[in-house]
């Protein structure tokens, strides 16, 4: 088994012990990491044109609009 097999591995393991919970934790720290590391394109910036101007959450509102999100997709 190649080593990021038994990396995949050992998370897969690792989350199926976590409590339900804990999964939407989870999902924002992964999508953290992919969005953190992912190159950067032209393709990837959205631009809102002023849309959010004024409006800006904390990251605790963030993450509880997250949390309500992941529950109703369950």
């Amino acid at each position: 088994m190649a080593l990021s097999e038994q990396y995949q591995q050992q998370i897969i393991d690792t989350i199926k012990q976590l409590p339900e919970e804990k999964l939407a934790e989870v999902v924002d720290f992964v999508t953290f990491l992919k969005e953190k590391y992912q190159p950067r394109t032209e393709k990837n910036i959205v631009k809102l044109g002023g849309l959010w101007v004024g409006f800006e959450p904390t990251d605790e509102e963030i993450q509880e609009a997250r949390k309500e999100i992941w529950q109703h997709l369950r």
